[in-house]
């Protein structure tokens, strides 16, 4: 008798707490249909580009990346590049057997 009692009482505040929710929620400012059928947001949203872009005040060199010239001397001969193309195939046909 205790279990259907509690039971009654349970589904009594249940159906109370249903009772007393708004039948029509308040609208949000979503996005409405204008007179085409179109949806339209309403909604504004702002973008601050400024606050995205870095300080223009300080100035970083580049020197640090520059290779100067002359560092790297590519000397290429015709027999150089002999040499070298005939022990990549030396090695290339090694490595194929």
């Amino acid at each position: 008798m205790k279990k259907h009692l509690l039971l009654i009482i349970v589904l009594s505040l249940l159906t109370g707490v249903l009772a007393a929710q708004q039948a029509n929620p308040q609208q949000t400012s979503g996005p409405i249909r204008n007179a085409e059928g179109i949806l339209v947001d309403t909604e504004v949203i702002e973008i601050r580009v400024d606050a995205m872009a870095p300080v223009s005040g300080i100035y970083k060199s580049k020197s640090d990346t520059f290779q100067p010239t002359g560092k790297y001397r590519f000397v290429l001969d015709d027999t150089i590049v002999r040499e070298n193309s005939e022990i990549l195939l030396n090695k290339w046909l090694k490595e194929s057997k």
